[in-house]
């Protein structure tokens, strides 16, 4: 697959990153149809810091629905609100946290007129805002904002769900936080959360029998389980492929991330054995006993073709399409996958194949990536621990060796989360990381306007 000639970018992807540079960096790309680029070490202009918050580095970061709020999680174990237009520091969450273990994910439930209204109403205001945090606790807490008498907001812990049992020899970590909305169960807000080797299923609703005593305008909520669904080794009987290494010697498999498509009902978990499995969330999939049966789709590649590099997924992201999907491997590449639905009448038989293979050329661990720009969602972004943010085209074919362009590189800041968030015609991004000790005033978020 490669090539050994410059790899060419189509114009409606050069015209979307063109926009993107020219906000970051004032001026355009230079005219070219080729990927040649290099990272610039130019700090750009549109660049503003969340600084006086964290003192350690941020795992997670997420946009409030209506992109006026910032959530971030970090390893100090708080999780801290952010107003996005001014970029102030207006709430921190550390409520029942346990400080021997860091945040790592949060996720904003999206508040309609179609939610139950019954989780919105309290004694004393409305509750404008639910946000979910992960930690590496396997704790996941759920946190309300109500609007006062004086329209501000007061955030309270509400709600805690714990994935570790007994059985455990170790706390399970929350790396994957989603809240989503299944055709399979309409009219049902779901949270997607994952543990160990599996993902699980979750709705919300009020506790009428706890109340908190700190804030009674603020209502417990319990979770119930809808489902869950565990993967397992793809060959449990001889256990050929090695893919632990050092830190994993036991082979012992993890979810490390999971995407949900609303567009075709379709979840994909990235393994920590370099497969990305792919299922659908069917009702009909669904037994008596609420176990799952569900065929999976493997997306793999030979184990050779990882050779010493680490053959794990860091991450998966979905196209708004739900076809396109895009996997990123610990050795530093992003695998861009086409899948296809051959089934016929409502069943689902998926035929995926191999489009591009995005390689940065350093062997650095990538830690996301996520589509966006244009209608057809013609850029990819990537991040990871090199510092860089990276712009590619989203429908590369072959092998491509070098991005479009790149936004950011802070050498010094390992970047392990990215948003993206649009209000009306503005966009903003926002990334989070950082090093152990940080600068002097704490570990910052950055976000840039569009």
């Amino acid at each position: 697959m490669a090539d050994e000639h410059p790899h060419k970018i189509r114009p409606q992807a050069f015209h979307e990153a063109n926009a993107l540079h020219s906000s970051f960096f004032g001026e355009p790309l230079p005219s070219s149809s080729v990927n040649t680029a290099p990272s610039s070490p130019r700090r750009p202009q549109n660049e503003r810091m969340c600084m006086g918050g964290h003192r350690d580095p941020i795992y997670g970061t997420a946009f409030s629905p209506d992109g006026k709020y910032l959530a971030t999680a970090s390893e100090d174990s708080t999780v801290r609100i952010w107003l996005v237009q001014s970029h102030k520091l207006v709430a921190t969450l550390s409520e029942g946290m346990d400080t021997n273990y860091e945040c790592l994910r949060v996720a904003w439930m999206k508040i309609t007129n179609d939610n139950d209204s019954n989780l919105q109403q309290n004694d004393g205001g409305v509750e404008k805002y639910v946000l979910a945090s992960g930690g590496a606790d396997g704790v996941v807490r759920l946190w309300s904002a109500v609007e006062n008498e004086e329209q501000k907001l007061e955030w309270q812990c509400v709600g805690s769900l714990n994935h570790f049992v007994e059985d455990d020899e170790e706390r399970p970590q929350i790396y994957a936080l989603q809240f989503i909305q299944s055709p399979s169960y309409p009219n049902i807000d779901i949270m997607l959360t994952s543990a160990h080797d599996s993902v699980y299923l979750w709705t919300i609703e009020n506790d009428n029998e706890e109340s908190s005593s700190e804030s009674p305008n603020a209502r417990q909520k319990k979770f119930l389980s809808l489902s869950s669904i565990q993967f397992s080794h793809l060959d449990d009987a001889s256990q050929t492929y090695q893919f632990g290494g050092p830190r994993n010697p036991e082979n012992d498999l993890y979810v490390f991330d999971a995407s949900y498509s609303e567009s075709n009902d379709l979840l994909a978990a990235a393994l920590s054995d370099g497969t990305c499995r792919v299922l659908s969330l069917a009702a009909s999939s669904v037994d008596e006993d609420e176990s799952v049966q569900r065929e999976q789709c493997v997306l793999s590649l030979p184990p050779g073709y990882f050779g010493g590099r680490g053959g794990h997924l860091t991450a998966v992201e979905w196209d708004s399409s739900g076809t396109r999907l895009a996997t990123c491997i610990a050795s530093g590449r992003v695998i861009l996958w086409y899948l296809q639905n051959v089934g016929t009448g409502n069943s689902i038989s998926l035929r995926p194949s191999v489009v591009s293979i995005l390689d940065g050329g350093s062997g650095r661990q990538v830690f996301g990536a996520k589509y966006c720009c244009g209608k057809n969602e013609d850029l990819l972004l990537t991040w990871g621990i090199e510092g860089k943010v990276s712009v590619w085209d989203s429908y590369s074919v072959g092998e491509v060796m070098s991005p479009i362009c790149t936004l950011i590189s802070h050498t010094e800041y390992p970047i392990f989360a990215l948003d993206v968030t649009q209000t009306g015609a503005k966009q903003s991004i926002a990334v989070g990381g950082g090093k152990e000790g940080g600068l002097f005033l704490g570990v910052p978020a950055y976000l840039y306007d569009i």
